[in-house]
């Protein structure tokens, strides 16, 4: 039989454990002996086969091995994640885009409600003026933990945690343009283009 290419690495380890027959091994030594790759191969794996069966070594106890394999699993699990991901979040609704309940005065000031998408998170979102000042408030809706909330803009910066129920209400805040960021566990969710003003 001849053999134009290399010999498969479970055939050349069945060689060195001598798992074949007579015959078949006889028509392998022909390429073995031509091919330097093959030999190369199997003088290896002869070697380690024969360091195996030589091996005196004595195993690590049960118990050992059992505290080893717990240590690293109990590292696994209180491993936070390492990647944040960024999410951009997209306004689903805004409530001076609706039309006013009945009975309620057009002029009157109210709180105003914003609905936004963020992954697998939506923020509902309401602002409310407070005298010169905005108010800003809202909750993280979905799977969250809580989180820092924060609100950067052209008159400066303020931030606050959420609670156990992932709302926040922020300090109070000039009229401008700011920018929200929500950082939670593994993510972080921006708000961008909120504009406070009346």
């Amino acid at each position: 039989m001849k053999i134009t290419r290399h010999l498969p690495f479970k055939t050349l380890a069945d060689m060195a454990e001598n798992r074949l027959s007579a015959d078949e091994r006889a028509s392998l030594l022909g390429h073995v002996s031509a091919c330097s790759h093959c030999s190369g191969q199997l003088d290896k794996l002869t070697q380690l086969v024969q360091l195996m069966r030589t091996d005196t070594a004595e195993d690590a106890p049960r118990d050992v091995k059992a505290n080893a394999v717990a240590l690293f699993h109990s590292r696994a699990a209180s491993a936070k994640p390492s990647v944040v991901r960024r999410v951009l979040a997209a306004l689903n609704f805004d409530s001076a885009q609706s039309m006013p309940a009945y009975g309620l005065r057009s002029g009157q000031s109210q709180a105003r409600q914003f609905l936004y998408s963020a992954g697998e998170n939506d923020v509902d979102l309401r602002v409310k003026p407070s005298g010169e000042s905005w108010i800003v408030s809202g909750q993280v809706l979905g799977q969250c933990t809580g989180g820092q909330v924060s609100l950067k803009g052209d008159a400066g910066m303020t931030s606050a945690s959420m609670n156990d129920l992932c709302e926040f209400t922020l300090p109070p805040v000039p009229s401008g343009r700011y920018t929200l960021q929500l950082r939670l566990t593994d993510v972080e969710v921006e708000v961008p283009d909120l504009d406070l003003k009346a």
